[in-house]
């Protein structure tokens, strides 16, 4: 995820730069919300694509996987 967020911050293309890498993040993530309730993926998935698209904090990041431990 941090390295989408980076990414992102470079924006290497001329649009769609946040779309691209949070597509990227959650695609990473597909396995472990499998796993979850629909809520509780619905808010990962949620929160993961705020991290990289630069509008969520790393503690937000933090308190979501705290609660899914």
């Amino acid at each position: 995820m941090d390295l989408c967020r980076q990414c992102h911050k470079l924006a290497p293309f001329c649009f769609y730069n946040g779309n691209t890498f949070v597509a990227i993040g959650r695609t990473m993530i597909q396995d472990l919300l499998k796993k979850m309730s629909p809520v509780k993926a619905h808010g990962f998935r949620s929160v993961v694509g705020h991290y990289i698209a630069g509008t969520a904090g790393a503690e937000e990041l933090a308190k979501v996987l705290d609660e899914l431990s």
